[in-house]
C-alpha cells in the first residue's frame, strides 16, 4: 500500500514536468552545442576584447583633436600699474566677461613604440582566433564522444531489457509446464530466480542512460525538463582514417598554430620594449580664440594658430628599459621551448591515436565474430531448455555470454568512434 502511495506521489509531482520531446541526430546535437556552449561564448568573447585592443593600439597612430571653451564673469576689476616716470598710471586690463576657446590636433609622427603596439594587436588577434578554433574543436569532439557514449549505454540498456524480457517468457514458459506437470518446482524457481535476478540490471543501465542524457543537455544548453531521444546506430561508424603527413598535420592544428603566433607576438613584444631607446617625434597644430567685453559681445577679440613640434628624447631611465627588453627576451625563448616540446606531444599523441585506432577495429571484428558464435549458442539453449535437455542454469549461463559478447562488440564499436573523433581532433579537424 505504502509502495502504491509513493508511486501515485511521484506521477502527480513530475506529470507537469514532461512538457515535451525532441529528437536528435549527432549534426544537430553537435548544432546545439555550438550555440549554446558556455565556453565557446566564453571564447568568443576573447575574439571581441582582442578586436577591441587592436582598434585601441590603432586610436594611438591617429590624429588626436580635442576642443575647449570657457567662459569667466569678473565680479571685480583688474589693474595694470605703469611706472611713468613722472607718477605711477593705473590701466583697467580686464572686462567684465572673458570668452575663451582652444582647439588642439596631435599627431604622433614617429614612435616605435606604437607601431609595435598596432602590430602586437594584430598578432595577438591571430593567436586567439587559433585558440577559440583549439577550443571549438575540443568541445565538437567531446560532444561527439558524449552522443555515442550515450548511444551506447542506451544500447546496453537495451540489451540488459531484452535479456529480462526474455527471462520471463522462459519463466512463463516453465510455469506452464509446471502446472502440468512437465518440469519440478525446482526449474520453475530457477527460470524465476533468473528472471528477477535481471531488474535491478536494468534499473541500473536506465539510469546510467539518463545520467548521459543529463551531461548531455546540460552541455547542449538543452532544458533540463525536455525529454530527448538520440537518433543514430553503434552500428555505423566510418572507416579507417588515412595517414597524414606529420607537417601537414601542424599547418592545420589551431593550437600548434596559435604558438606559432605566440612566438611572434613575443618577438614583436621585445622590439616594443626596445623601442624605449628610441625618440619619439609628436607635431601640434592648435587655434586659440578670447575675447573680453563689458557687454554680452565678443570685443576685443584675439585669435591665434601656434604650429610646433614635440622631441622627447630617452637619456637614462635607471635601467628599466633594459630589464624589460631582457623579459620579453626569456618569455620568447621560452616559447620556442614550448613550442619544440608540443611538437613531440602532438608526434606522441599521432602515435598513440593510431595504436588506438588499429586495435579497436581489430577487436570489433574479433568481438562480431564472438557475439554471432553467442547468438547461436544461446538459440540452441533456448531449444534444449524448452525440451528439457538444458537445465536453467545453462540457459543462464548462455544468455550471460550473449549479453556480454554483445557489450563488448557495441564497445568496441564505442572506443573506435572515441579514438576516430581524437583523429579528428588531432589532425585539426576533418
Amino acid at each position: 500500500m505504502k509502495k502504491t502511495i509513493c508511486v501515485a506521489v511521484l506521477l502527480i509531482l513530475f506529470s507537469p514536468i514532461i512538457s515535451h520531446a525532441g529528437t536528435y541526430t549527432l549534426s544537430e546535437f553537435v548544432d546545439m552545442v555550438e550555440a549554446n556552449s558556455r565556453e565557446l561564448k566564453i571564447a568568443e568573447k576573447e575574439i571581441e576584447k582582442a578586436s577591441a585592443q587592436k582598434k585601441q593600439a590603432l586610436s594611438s597612430a591617429l590624429p588626436n583633436i580635442s576642443a575647449q571653451a570657457g567662459y569667466n564673469r569678473y565680479l571685480s576689476d583688474a589693474y595694470m600699474y605703469i611706472n611713468m616716470g613722472e607718477g605711477t598710471q593705473k590701466m583697467r586690463i580686464n572686462r567684465t566677461n572673458e570668452y575663451e576657446m582652444n582647439v588642439g590636433l596631435r599627431q604622433t609622427l614617429f614612435n616605435l613604440n606604437v607601431l609595435n603596439a598596432i602590430k602586437v594587436s594584430g598578432q595577438y588577434q591571430r593567436m586567439i582566433d587559433y585558440t577559440y578554433e583549439s577550443n571549438h574543436l575540443a568541445i565538437i569532439t567531446n560532444a561527439r564522444k558524449g552522443f555515442y557514449q550515450a548511444l551506447l549505454l542506451k544500447t546496453i540498456w537495451e540489451v540488459t531489457e531484452k535479456s529480462q524480457q526474455n527471462a520471463y517468457d522462459n519463466y512463463l514458459d516453465v510455469q506452464k509446464k509446471y502446472n502440468t506437470g512437465l518440469v519440478s518446482e525446482f526449474n520453475l524457481l530457477q527460470a524465476e530466480a533468473r528472471w528477477k535476478d535481471m531488474i535491478p540490471h536494468v534499473s541500473q543501465a536506465k539510469m546510467n542512460y539518463d545520467l548521459a542524457l543529463i551531461s548531455l543537455k546540460n552541455l547542449a544548453g538543452i532544458p533540463p525538463e525536455e525529454e530527448i531521444e538520440l537518433q543514430g546506430s553503434l552500428e555505423e561508424y566510418p572507416d579507417m582514417p588515412s595517414n597524414v603527413e606529420f607537417h601537414t598535420i601542424l599547418e592545420d592544428r589551431p593550437d600548434y598554430n596559435a604558438l606559432i603566433w605566440q612566438k611572434k607576438l613575443m618577438k614583436t613584444n621585445i622590439n616594443a620594449e626596445r623601442s624605449g631607446y628610441f625618440p619619439s617625434l609628436s607635431g601640434n597644430l592648435v587655434y586659440s580664440f578670447t575675447s573680453q567685453s563689458d557687454e554680452w559681445a565678443f570685443d576685443d577679440k584675439n585669435e591665434i594658430w601656434i604650429a610646433g613640434l614635440t622631441l622627447s628624447i630617452p637619456i637614462f631611465m635607471g635601467g628599466g628599459t633594459r630589464a624589460k627588453v631582457k623579459q620579453a627576451t626569456v618569455e620568447y625563448q621560452q616559447t620556442e621551448l614550448d613550442i619544440d616540446r608540443t611538437e613531440d606531444e602532438i608526434f606522441k599523441e599521432i602515435q598513440s591515436i593510431r595504436l588506438r585506432l588499429n586495435e579497436a577495429s581489430e577487436r570489433i571484428n574479433s568481438a562480431r565474430a564472438s557475439m554471432n558464435t553467442a547468438e547461436k549458442a544461446f538459440r540452441i539453449a533456448e531449444v534444449s531448455a524448452r525440451n528439457g535437455l538444458a537445465t536453467q542454469l545453462e540457459l543462464k549461463d548462455a544468455r550471460v555470454v550473449l549479453d556480454q559478447a554483445q557489450v563488448n562488440y557495441y564497445s568496441s564499436i564505442y572506443q573506435y568512434l572515441d579514438a576516430y573523433f581524437d583523429w579528428q581532433n588531432a589532425i585539426g579537424g576533418e
